[in-house]
């Protein structure tokens, strides 16, 4: 009985982390930013801290506004 409540409560941990981890992942928090903020996020020491997919698509909609400034 112990062992299937600890296997079960171990299971719930890894998918809530696998959850987390994809809901995280997926936003990108700077929707509605203008161009003055988004300069400013990136160059802030917590663009560093963007996983590469979050750096790549960050740079695709900044993009725009480095090239019309």
């Amino acid at each position: 009985m112990k062992r299937t409540r600890y296997f079960g409560i171990a299971i719930l941990v890894v998918v809530g982390l696998i959850i987390g981890y994809f809901v995280y992942d997926s936003q990108n928090f700077w929707d509605g930013m203008s161009c003055e903020e988004m300069f400013d996020f990136a160059m802030s020491p917590e663009h560093q801290d963007l996983t590469m997919e979050q750096h790549m698509e960050f740079h695709k909609d900044y993009d725009p506004c480095i090239q019309n400034p």
